[in-house]
């Protein structure tokens, strides 16, 4: 009987260790299936750099781009007034968004202070430090 109750023991356990891994896989693959949907369905759009001369830099958003002085961040900017994080342009809820990290000069959208996630519009102007970026989404392609 004892025999009969440590073979019970192994077998219920190697069924709850199944079932957690079993779990745990589901999960996982839930997130990585949601995460590639939301890669896949965003809309296209960049931020172009004003400059005065001819030539603007454009580049194309992530759907988290992080903006500042530190060559950590995605977009890196060149600017004594811009903070090492300043801010970010995030995609969620079908929309592009801009918020501020708590940089020390604000961060403005249209000249007005971001002080909580903003939505962004095209041809809406974001300014980090003394940097202008064009925000412009690219057309809907069916």
């Amino acid at each position: 009987m004892d025999q009969f109750l440590l073979v019970l023991r192994f077998v219920l356990t190697g069924l709850l260790y199944a079932f957690v891994a079993v779990a745990f896989y589901v999960i996982w693959r839930s997130l990585r299936q949601h995460a590639q949907e939301d890669e896949e369905t965003h809309q296209q759009a960049g931020l172009t750099i004003e400059t005065e001369s001819a030539t603007d830099q454009r580049f194309t958003l992530r759907t988290v781009t992080a903006i500042g002085r530190s060559t950590e961040n995605h977009l890196v900017i060149d600017d004594p007034f811009a903070s090492a994080n300043h801010a970010i342009v995030v995609w969620r809820e079908n929309h592009w968004w801009v918020e501020d990290l708590g940089s020390h000069n604000g961060t403005y959208l249209n000249d007005e202070r971001v002080t909580e996630p903003k939505a962004l519009n095209s041809g809406d102007r974001i300014r980090v430090g003394e940097t202008v970026l064009r925000f412009e989404p690219e057309p809907a392609r069916h």
